[in-house]
């Protein structure tokens, strides 16, 4: 398997110079790098976005912050991965652990954005924003997304509502209240998923969903964990 890294830097050049510490640290220290070994480098920023930039390995130069990877570009190849479905996954603050492991698995199966929701029961403590962000590129990396999942500052649950309905995409409000109308993939290419806590959503709260014309939808007769509703939700509507 070919090793993929996320680089906020030039890469259509013929010589690539990695400098960041803790990726000079992985590829030495944890991946064992080789000289001649290839991996890929990918971007989203605009020019790279879609596109795999495939590198040889020619030395690690230095020790700890002045060390650095030198790569000899040897292809640019599309990257055909990503979906024409675009979702944004309104999730309710879970614990930290639940949410971080949210954060992978949504990145794993497609999803496009994360909205954090401070919905009634929702869990009231801040996200480590930095170490969100370290969760989301090694997850694109390690399931070959082309881009890293965008993560929003947490939303009340009505901002987060507002945001939706303005959109104007295709909104599914999954809540254990509805029996009948049970979740199916989504033909539509722009989603918006929304996510209870630990304790479901409160009754005005699937009022207000109802009332801005979401599609209230069902996970099933099994109670499902938040997390577990997050990505199985996620995978429905992308890949059904």
């Amino acid at each position: 398997m070919t090793h993929r890294f996320y680089l906020l830097q030039q890469l259509d050049k013929e010589i690539i110079v990695i400098k960041d510490r803790a990726t000079v640290h992985q590829m030495r220290n944890v991946l064992k790098l080789r000289k001649g070994e290839k991996v890929a480098f990918f971007s989203d920023k605009p020019e790279y976005a879609g596109f795999d930039f495939v590198a040889e390995l020619k030395n690690i130069e230095g020790i700890g912050a002045s060390g650095q990877a030198v790569f000899m570009l040897r292809e640019k190849t599309e990257n055909a991965r990503e979906l024409s479905k675009k979702m944004i996954l309104y999730q309710s603050l879970i614990k930290k652990d639940k949410f971080e492991w949210v954060l992978e698995k949504a990145t794993e199966v497609g999803v496009s954005e994360i909205v954090p929701v401070i919905s009634a029961r929702a869990e009231k403590k801040s996200l480590n924003a930095e170490r969100c962000w370290i969760i989301l590129k090694e997850a694109a990396e390690q399931s070959g997304r082309a881009v890293v999942p965008k993560l929003y500052n947490p939303l009340s649950f009505e901002r987060a509502l507002n945001m939706a309905v303005s959109s104007g995409a295709k909104t599914y409000f999954a809540s254990e209240s509805e029996k009948e109308n049970m979740i199916h993939g989504a033909g539509d290419r722009q989603i918006n998923l929304f996510i209870g806590p630990e304790g479901g959503w409160e009754e005005r709260e699937i009022f207000a969903a109802g009332r801005a014309n979401f599609e209230v939808v069902s996970l099933g007769r099994l109670t499902l964990r938040s997390e577990t509703a997050a990505v199985v939700a996620s995978y429905v509507l992308l890949w059904e």
